[in-house]
């Protein structure tokens, strides 16, 4: 692949992803605010900062990665995947069971709403990476 398809690739799929944690906190509000889903943790705003955060990061990587070599690309992508997984779920645990752990109702509201997001997320990133992997180059 050519090292300008990459770069101009990657430009365009930070923005993508910006554009879409845009649309992620209008309807995290709107859902939260119309109480059509109250059980969305109060602090939704900073795990949809982490997670935009998160995956420019790896995306960035990934794509690092891709330029470099192919071959190495699956077996980074399964282990930032795993990592990611196993980190998460030491969040999810960490936080009810030091931070909020006499609270059943809000352990519930922030497990569901950091896992909606991972799941979301997670998602994303994939249809980002197979579109771009099945674009051809320019230049």
């Amino acid at each position: 692949m050519l090292i300008s398809h990459i770069i101009i690739n990657m430009k365009s799929l930070l923005f993508k992803t910006f554009l879409f944690s845009i649309a992620m906190v209008a309807v995290t509000a709107i859902l939260k605010y119309a109480a059509i889903l109250p059980a969305i943790h109060d602090q939704w705003h900073f795990m949809l900062v982490f997670y935009f955060v998160l995956t420019t990061f790896i995306l960035y990587q990934l794509l690092k990665v891709i330029r470099k070599t192919m071959r190495k690309f699956i077996a980074i992508f399964l282990s930032m995947t795993a990592l990611r997984m196993i980190l998460f779920t030491a969040a999810i645990l960490l936080y009810a069971f030091l931070i909020q752990h006499d609270d059943s109702r809000n352990i519930v509201g922030f497990t569901l709403t950091f896992s909606v997001y991972y799941l979301v997320f997670t998602t994303w990133e994939i249809i980002l990476i197979v579109s771009f992997l099945r674009s051809p180059p320019t230049g």
